[in-house]
């Protein structure tokens, strides 16, 4: 009776469970199919929104990569003020159209503006350091920026603007050379993030379609349910003459089930299940795969004796007997490391957790276990590329300063340690004329070299470039001497081979004997640096020795040092600033306007005070920013000559200074030649000074600077003539136009016989070889009528007037014309 009454309940609680498996089913597909709907939605505003990025985007490149994009000057489109100091902002056609230059953030942002009703899509550019208001980032852009500089690739949001709901988008606009042709000065990369173009994309007309796509499919599964509740029914009839048979195939499975719940085949960790004597019972696939040993191997065997390391076994055998005897849980509910052993005898890192199960009287402990070795290994990977270099695989900059900083809080007063500072030699010369990829293999072998030419106690790093850090522990100064004249042999012994070329290096070592373990580490590295490059002033490829307390010649590099941050700050800060001195003729009639001027450079301290070229320019040279000066004098220069065309107010001649290092450099050539198209640019004006040193020194350089630049127009002066004795041989290879007296000889031709016979000297020879000469220094009436007695041409000096701003020139010609 009990029987029957089962088998009549049976199908209904089974329609009634299928019913509403049937109804979740249904429900879960309808949760799907509307999310799959609003996924759907996103992917497509995605898309589009990508879509209209790209189209911006491309915009952008188009503009960049050409360069200059210029529009007719109208009251919509007048020149934009955040491009005055781009010299051909604005150009007139042949026709008399004036045009000028947009950039492409403007296109893009004229196009969202005039034409963006086209497509209801509204697309940006913008930067945390925006060129033009406009571009100014609201607060989503900002945080967007932010995560984009950050290193994410792309930033997606959905958020609401005055109620309505839109897709924001954003993508980095990364650093083009083109780019720079706007963005000068405001410190931005090539290859780096600048900005971002922001995408708003508004989503009521897709969500309007989803709702619709939403409503049509909830019918067809509504329509499903119905079905699938009917078919329920009708299957209900026929289940109740197979209730006795369901009901016992139910019992079974159920028996099945429970006797293989304890065990998850496919679990993806181990899982080893032991009885209290240690005796396997479950030892599943993942296990078989991590251990080497099949299932029918282990079972009943002890794991002690099968998987734990010997050096662990009385370990774990005590706390499985502690475990069993009180109670106390040591690991159990807890991850620990660990190692375990293979079938072949090798030990390895797990993870474990340990469970108790007790079924009935039987204690049951079942282990999970995963094996770590990877992942371990790609810690220890990680750990150890942020803490040495990526090219030489020596220690870090920032690991070399913790390793000294150890050394140094673990030394007592009676331990003796030594410092070094090295600077490779010629490394310059092989990177630029081999290429950077020359460059990384010659650091490569030289860490290599280094290495095997020191102690195993010792600690080498790379510092950055081409410059190592060496800690010689315990190491006094004749052990750290004969340490360092082996590196320097080493490094002279060895030549570097690349594309069939033979070169070689040499080192310059700072030395540092550290006494005192107290001082900061900061301090030490500084101190070796200053003795290195002590040693490089000294001729390179030696070692240069100093000790803690030589604050001369810490300060000395630490000043230099702050002149360079001063330079790059004064650059970012606008605060150089052009003067200008007269050069006139000797015989010249009174009142007469000077025949040339020469273009001097200042600089203006954030207190507001000049500071005169001699004190930032030697550093300038020996950090190698004196090309980046020059640049900005011949670019700033012109620019200035070809806005102010007036040949009357103008001198008839332009002298500018040009250093050593930018003569030798082609680049600075190629960049000379580029700003001699400066429009309106009176090139027949420009004359560039090279001192004699400078020419004797590169004088093939010099020879083919003078004559590419003499054959687009430009003369050349050879400055400070006569302070190298061997000039007069060197003279009739150089075909410049005019020779500058060295101002030691004039400053003194009123007192000195010997000056005054230089100067004559001096003022024959460049007059025979059809030079005209010009006198440096002059000071005072007396000199002047000597240089008119001697023949020298042309004079410059105070006695004619003291370096003045250059846009003062202007005026005070204004004012000698009205007097």
């Amino acid at each position: 009776m009990q029987m029957n009454l089962l088998d009549k309940q049976t199908p209904s609680r089974i329609i009634l469970v299928l019913g509403i498996l049937w109804t979740l089913s249904i429900l879960a597909i309808a949760a799907w199919t509307i999310s799959a709907e609003v996924n759907s939605t996103l992917t497509l505003a995605t898309i589009e929104a990508r879509a209209y990025f790209n189209k911006d985007q491309a915009i952008r490149l188009w503009a960049t990569d050409h360069g200059r994009i210029y529009v007719p000057q109208t009251a919509d489109y007048p020149p934009d003020p955040n491009l005055s100091h781009i010299p051909e902002r604005d150009i007139v056609t042949p026709s008399g159209i004036t045009l000028t230059l947009i950039n492409p953030a403007r296109i893009i942002r004229e196009l969202d503006t005039g034409y963006g009703q086209l497509y209801g899509v509204t697309g940006r550019v913008t930067s945390l350091k925006p060129l033009a208001v406009e571009n100014t980032p609201d607060a989503w852009e900002r945080r967007a920026l932010k995560r984009l500089f950050n290193g994410e690739s792309e930033v997606l949001e959905i958020t609401r603007i005055d109620g309505e709901e839109y897709l924001r988008l954003m993508q980095p606009l990364i650093t083009k050379e083109g780019c720079l042709l706007c963005h000068k000065g405001q410190g931005f990369e090539i290859g780096k993030p600048g900005g971002g173009i922001g995408i708003k994309l508004p989503m009521k007309d897709l969500r309007e379609h989803e709702g619709r796509a939403i409503a049509s499919k909830s019918i067809i599964l509504l329509a499903l349910w119905f079905l699938g509740i009917a078919s329920l029914v009708v299957g209900g009839r026929i289940l109740r003459g197979h209730a006795k048979i369901r009901q016992q195939m139910l019992y079974e499975l159920t028996q099945s089930e429970k006797r293989k719940s304890a065990i998850v085949e496919t679990a993806l960790d181990c899982i080893i299940t032991i009885d209290k004597y240690d005796c396997i019972l479950e030892f599943n696939p993942a296990a078989e795969r991590t251990f080497g040993y099949s299932r029918r191997e282990v079972l009943g065997k002890r794991m002690g004796e099968l998987l734990v390391p010997e050096s662990l076994r009385e370990m774990h055998y005590q706390g499985l007997r502690r475990q069993l005897q009180t109670g106390e849980r040591t690991i159990l509910g807890t991850r620990i490391e660990t190692t375990a052993l293979r079938a072949d005898g090798n030990e390895f890192p797990v993870e474990l957790a340990i469970t108790r199960i007790e079924q009935g009287e039987q204690v049951l402990f079942t282990a999970y276990l995963r094996d770590i070795a990877e992942s371990r290994e790609m810690a220890e990977q990680l750990m150890f590329q942020a803490t040495h270099d990526f090219l030489t695989e020596l220690l870090n900059r920032h690991s070399f300063e913790q390793s000294l900083q150890k050394l140094l809080d673990k030394s007592s007063d009676n331990h003796e340690h030594c410092l070094m500072y090295l600077d490779l030699d010629r490394f310059k010369l092989i990177n630029d004329s081999c290429g950077h990829a020359a460059g990384d293999e010659l650091l490569r072998q030289l860490a290599r070299l280094l290495q095997d030419n020191i102690r195993d106690t010792d600690i080498l790093g790379r510092l950055g470039g081409d410059e190592f850090g060496l800690i010689l522990p315990d190491c006094p100064l004749d052990c750290a001497l004969e340490t360092g004249n082996r590196l320097l042999k080493a490094a002279q012994d060895y030549r570097f081979y690349w594309d069939n070329k033979i070169f070689s290096i040499g080192l310059s070592i700072g030395l540092v004997v550290i006494a005192n373990q107290k001082q900061p580490v900061t301090e030490l590295l500084h101190l070796a640096d200053a003795a290195c490059y002590r040693a490089k002033e000294e001729g390179r490829n030696r070692i240069s020795v100093t000790n803690q307390t030589d604050g001369k010649a810490l300060q000395k590099r630490l000043g230099e040092i702050d002149w360079i941050n001063s330079i790059e700050s004064a650059f970012d800060q606008h605060r150089f600033l052009l003067y200008q001195q007269p050069i006139v003729k000797v015989d010249a009639a009174p009142g007469e306007p000077p025949l040339a001027m020469e273009i001097l450079l200042r600089m203006v301290d954030p207190d507001g005070k000049l500071i005169k070229p001699h004190k930032f320019l030697p550093p300038a040279e020996r950090y190698n920013l004196i090309s980046v000066i020059d640049r900005w004098v011949v670019r700033t220069t012109f620019y200035w000559l070809a806005t102010h065309p007036d040949p009357a107010s103008l001198p008839s001649l332009t002298t500018i200074n040009l250093s050593g290092a930018s003569v030798a450099d082609p680049l600075f050539l190629d960049f000379v030649l580029e700003q001699l198209h400066t429009p309106n640019l009176p090139v027949n004006n420009i004359c560039l000074e090279i001192t004699e040193t400078v020419a004797i020194t590169n004088l093939s350089k010099a020879r083919r600077f003078i004559s590419e630049l003499s054959d687009a127009g430009c003369r050349f002066a050879l400055d400070d003539f006569g302070s190298g004795m061997s000039s007069y041989g060197y003279l009739k290879d150089l075909p410049v136009d005019f020779l500058k007296i060295d101002g030691q000889f004039v400053q003194e031709m009123d007192t000195d016989p010997v000056s005054l016979a230089m100067v004559r000297s001096i003022n024959e020879i460049g007059q025979l070889m059809g030079k005209k000469t010009i006198a440096e220094f002059v000071a005072n009436e007396k000199t002047l009528q000597l240089l008119k007695l001697i023949g020298v041409d042309y004079a410059q000096g105070y006695y004619f007037g003291k370096p003045a701003p250059l846009d003062e020139l202007l005026s005070l010609q204004t004012a000698t014309n009205t007097d």
